[in-house]
């Protein structure tokens, strides 16, 4: 009886990365638009401990092609324990367009300093749209444009694609996990519903903004990026992906093991602000590696086969999914993938009720 449970997982898991294949390829949503008029844009960057990021984030953002008199730099240190107000005073004092927000109020324990500095910053936003980024990511020069030629009220908020950069194999691991998790996240999306949004890449119209209470009251939410997208959309909105290489900005990997498993678990607890359905679906996927311990034990042959298939049609689904902004996954590590994904994900649970505070931006939340 062991057994068959645990085939019929395996199974179940198998159909659902030949239905996930089989959407990424044949009912991808493209948003492309000939929109001429370009809106006037505010781009936020929240910044704290950024120092050594910094540099590269604002170059490419002084780089933007977007004209200088339809868009604004709207900067924030979060109290940072380093360099990083220096430089993004230097950075503001260089161009008129580019405005350094003081934050008044430090977060107090518990509370999502990063949301608390967006919130504090949109208020010089009145009107166009809000386009986030984060420090330690590289926009390209259509980044803006990718946002402003597709953009409609009903969507509220637009989510870009993110990879993560770096040739390391542990990069490498990283970057096909984000590739598999947005892939989701588009299916999802262009199915109609939303399961989060990215803050290191994303726009929302500033009317939706204010309508969706703003960042202030989800101040208590780790995942500000999750919470803001499952406010509008009880509001109504629709928010939509765009995958392209145009809104494709690159992020830095995780360093440590340590590091992954915290931001991991800040992920997990963002997870169950999903709806109950959303978050058993997430829940089969990992039950998927329990399982297959069991079925490769009492049912080995079948198990086996079912697992060469989940493993196939999710490599597809990386593959298809990355090639869609003309990025190229290497074929073994699609095979090395699946030993990754199979200790990250047990990883992240264990880790998640492991008894230690999670740590994020050098600030500990219980």
């Amino acid at each position: 009886m062991v057994g068959q449970v645990a085939l019929f997982i395996v199974i179940l898991v198998s159909l659902l990365y030949a239905t996930l294949s089989f959407l990424i390829r044949f009912k991808f949503k493209d948003y492309n638009s000939n929109l001429q008029d370009l809106a006037l844009v505010s781009v936020l960057l929240p910044c704290r401990n950024e120092a050594n990021n910094l540099p590269d984030c604002l170059n490419a953002l002084e780089n933007l092609d977007y004209p200088s008199e339809k868009i604004r730099f709207l900067v924030a240190d979060d109290h940072s324990e380093d360099e990083t107000a220096g430089i993004l005073h230097q950075w503001t004092s260089r161009a008129e367009n580019r405005i350094l927000v003081p934050l008044s109020n430090r977060p107090e324990k518990g509370q999502n300093g990063k949301a608390l500095a967006l919130a504090e910053m949109a208020t010089h936003v009145k009107s166009g749209l809000l386009v986030f980024t984060d420090a330690d990511c590289i926009v390209p020069p259509t980044w803006c444009k990718s946002f402003t030629r597709v953009y409609k009220e009903e969507y509220g908020l637009m989510t870009g694609i993110t990879a993560v950069a770096g040739g390391g194999f542990f990069s490498r691991m990283q970057a096909l996990d984000w590739w598999l998790t947005l892939g989701k996240v588009k299916v999802v999306s262009d199915a109609g519903y939303t399961l989060t949004a990215m803050g290191n890449n994303m726009a929302m119209g500033s009317a939706a903004y204010q309508d969706s209470g703003g960042f202030g009251i989800i101040a208590e939410n780790v995942t500000e990026d999750l919470a803001m997208s499952v406010a509008l959309y009880a509001k109504g909105y629709r928010p939509i992906h765009i995958v392209d290489k145009d809104a494709l900005v690159i992020t830095k990997p995780e360093k440590t093991v340590w590091n992954l498993l915290h931001q991991r678990k800040r992920w997990m607890r963002g997870a169950f602000l999903l709806p109950l359905v959303w978050q058993l679906l997430l829940g089969l996927q990992v039950a998927f590696y329990a399982a297959l311990i069991f079925g490769l034990y009492f049912i080995p042959s079948w198990t086996m086969v079912f697992w060469l298939i989940k493993t196939i049609f999710q490599s597809l689904f990386i593959s298809t999914f990355a090639s869609k902004t003309m990025t190229k996954i290497r074929f073994f590590d699609l095979i090395y993938f699946e030993i990754y994904n199979w200790w990250v994900s047990w990883a992240t649970v264990i880790f998640y009720f492991y008894p230690v505070e999670l740590t994020w931006k050098n600030r500990k939340f219980s």
